[in-house]
């Protein structure tokens, strides 16, 4: 009989097994403000959503410049938003300039630069599991000088910590801050009106977010034989939404070893963003090549195919045919032109201005009653005969959009 202990022990190893595996992934979002000061009369912030801008402001532009499309006017449906965010960071203004002094005092001495930084911002940290959804806000705030980092908050926002090498340093300066009552307006900030800001600009991002657009266009190449396809995604935002974009080729994944070539993710002018990747295709070859792309906005991944058929060769007797006719309707013309002409020599009068005259037709002058000379021109038809076809354009680029190509590309497939 199994120890009753042991059966304990093994409950409780399948329980840890099946909580861990019951964790889902943890997505991460973060509303951050990162003050720089210069001078005495010179200071930046930016505010970054998930490492993207929403608004900068220096105090050489007095304003607060929006980043985003949903904040660009006072007409954009996030601007009333945007606003009161501004308002909320009005004592956090003042609080960093004030500290920003007492930092500079205090590393005068020091050599090196005199740039004093301050970031502070709130993170929501989501975890989903297969039973429920959870959540965890955390607020935080550090100090910087010349690029190093020598103080923060702590995690429960109520006392400023130096770092270790600077304990001794700067142990005057962080007993005054955690003393003063204007250390109450950035902790209510990172821990109140931060997290509030935080989850309004989300649900401005997930609005304006809509489903991009996808395409997928054949086009020629400077090498015959040769086609290029290219996937397009345009229209994603923001620029933190991955998209996965790959092709294959029958079923078998191609990467820049095999030729394909990635634009990466480009702007376009409407804020939104762009992914596009193309591979050369031999067109003599019967396969298929298929562009699997998704996105946070599609409800499941999407699959378009093309599917190329090899052609037979085609076949020179339509050309030869058609040089056999332009020979033979030359030779006719230059038969007919000679008859006509010999008749007209036969029945020339003896006069040899009447034969001259008489001979100027065949593509000369005619001489009319009162004397003037009209041009006759009889070479037209000769030029329509020998004229050659023009050459086709050698200026093709290799991502061009030439009409025709060597193969039969059936319609692209969406699945």
């Amino acid at each position: 009989m199994m120890n009753p202990i042991r059966y304990a022990f093994i409950g409780l190893l399948l329980c840890s097994c099946i909580s861990l595996s019951d964790v889902g992934p943890t997505v991460k979002h973060v509303l951050e403000y990162i003050y720089t000061r210069f001078n005495s009369s010179h200071y930046e912030v930016a505010g970054l959503l998930d490492g993207e801008l929403v608004d900068f402001y220096s105090s050489a532009l007095k304003s607060p410049v929006p980043k985003k499309s949903w904040n660009e006017e006072n007409t954009s449906f996030g601007y009333n938003e945007w606003q009161k965010s501004l308002s909320a960071r009005q004592d956090v203004n003042t609080y960093f300039l004030s500290s920003a002094v007492d930092l500079k005092r205090h590393f005068v001495k020091h050599p090196g630069g005199d740039i004093v930084q301050m970031k502070l911002g709130c993170a929501l940290d989501i975890t989903i599991t297969e039973s429920k959804k959870m959540e965890k806000e955390v607020g935080f705030a550090e100090f910087a000088y010349d690029g190093n980092t020598v103080l923060r908050l702590s995690d429960n926002s109520s006392m400023w910590i130096p770092k270790d090498e600077y304990a001794q340093d700067i142990h005057d300066i962080v007993h005054k801050w955690n003393t003063q009552s204007m250390k109450d307006h950035l902790t209510n900030f990172v821990n109140v009106d931060c997290p509030v800001a935080l989850d309004r600009f989300r649900l401005l991002e997930r609005t304006n977010s809509s489903a991009p657009k996808v395409y997928t266009v054949p086009s020629g190449s400077l090498k015959p034989g040769l086609i290029n396809l290219t996937c397009l995604i345009t229209g994603s935002y923001p620029k933190s939404s991955p998209i996965e974009m790959n092709l294959f080729r029958d079923n078998t994944l191609l990467t820049e070893m095999e030729g394909v070539h990635s634009s990466g993710v480009r702007p376009n002018e409407d804020h939104t963003y762009q992914l596009r990747k193309t591979v050369r295709l031999d067109t003599s070859e019967s396969v298929v090549y298929r562009c699997y792309v998704n996105h946070k906005s599609f409800p499941k991944p999407r699959n378009y195919t093309w599917e190329m058929k090899k052609q037979e060769e085609r076949s020179n007797l339509p050309y030869i045919g058609g040089v056999c006719f332009v020979c033979l309707l030359a030779v006719v013309l230059f038969f007919k032109n000679r008859w006509r002409s010999e008749p007209d020599r036969h029945l020339a009068a003896p006069n040899p201005e009447e034969n001259t005259a008489l001979g100027a037709q065949d593509g000369g002058s005619l001489i009319d009653q009162g004397g003037d000379a009209t041009s006759v021109d009889l070479s037209s038809e000769r030029e329509v005969l020998t004229n050659a076809p023009d050459a086709e354009d050698e200026n093709d680029e290799a991502y061009g959009s030439r009409g025709s190509s060597d193969s039969d590309l059936s319609q692209i497939q969406i699945t």
